[in-house]
């Protein structure tokens, strides 16, 4: 009974988990998608006022250098914060109790298998080598 909880407590930690870095990830895309859309529509018209701004004292190929420039740094800002990506605390410690329940599965399955073969074995000494044998086969087998 234990091992089905210890199974189902990772399932659920795991469902959690993928659900959080999902949600993470479209948090992102749609931070990326905002910045673009701002970066397209907002420096069309700030393309306009300013090169008609700087227009009045200064030469047209100047004027568009300044806009050019105000143009990288706002590209800069906005893909920086598209770019950064902070860990969830909720998806790690998912992470974490799958881990633990998954470990708990396999130390629970390793006693169970040394145990089996002793019960059905009509010989004592042949039930603890087949034990030894199996445990040792279960234990490498969940570490993986």
């Amino acid at each position: 009974m234990r091992m089905i909880q210890l199974l189902r407590l990772a399932a659920q930690a795991e469902a959690l988990r993928w659900k959080r870095t999902g949600r993470g990830y479209a948090m992102q895309a749609g931070l990326g998608a905002a910045a673009a859309v701002f970066a397209l529509l907002l420096l069309v018209m700030l393309h306009v006022a300013a090169l008609i701004w700087l227009q009045e004292d200064r030469t047209p190929l100047s004027a568009a250098l300044i806009v050019a420039a105000v143009d990288l740094v706002l590209a800069a800002i906005l893909g920086f914060l598209a770019a950064r990506h902070a860990h969830d605390p909720v998806a790690i410690e998912a992470q974490r109790v799958r881990d633990d329940a998954l470990r708990q599965v396999g130390d629970t399955t390793a006693r169970a298998a040394m145990v089996l073969p002793l019960l059905r074995s009509q010989s004592m000494k042949k039930g603890l080598v087949g034990a030894a044998l199996t445990a040792a086969v279960v234990g490498l087998m969940a570490r993986r």
